[in-house]
């Protein structure tokens, strides 16, 4: 049931920015445009929170989410270059990464004393 009002409640959100849009003359080229990449970027979020790990808090999932989505948009918006937005996730995945080893590390050397 949920999930159907979820559905109902896109389909009334979209149809109303289709509405607004004819009367601020958007070509219908555009909307579907829009709609087909909104769509991918929801596709995409989904699937996302199902390969969540259950162990670890919910929130962590939504935050990423969240964060990755709105920035990613904000970036496209000012016409930011995508090479450059894939280059920075790599790097501060990867630094992550390594920070989070080091860590790890550093707390099971201390444990041994």
């Amino acid at each position: 049931m949920k999930k159907n009002m979820f559905l109902i409640f896109g389909i009334i959100i979209m149809i109303i920015g289709v509405v607004v849009s004819y009367f601020g003359n958007f070509a219908l080229a555009d909307d579907i445009g829009l709609a087909g990449v909104m769509f991918g970027a929801g596709l995409v979020a989904s699937q996302l929170w199902g390969k969540k790990d259950k162990a670890k808090p919910a929130w962590i999932s939504v935050v990423s989410i969240v964060c990755i989505s709105v920035g990613s948009f904000l970036l496209g918006f000012f016409r930011f270059d995508q090479n450059s937005m894939e280059t920075i996730i790599t790097t501060i995945f990867g630094l992550a990464a390594i920070i989070g080893g080091l860590v790890v590390g550093f707390l099971q050397t201390r444990k041994k004393e």
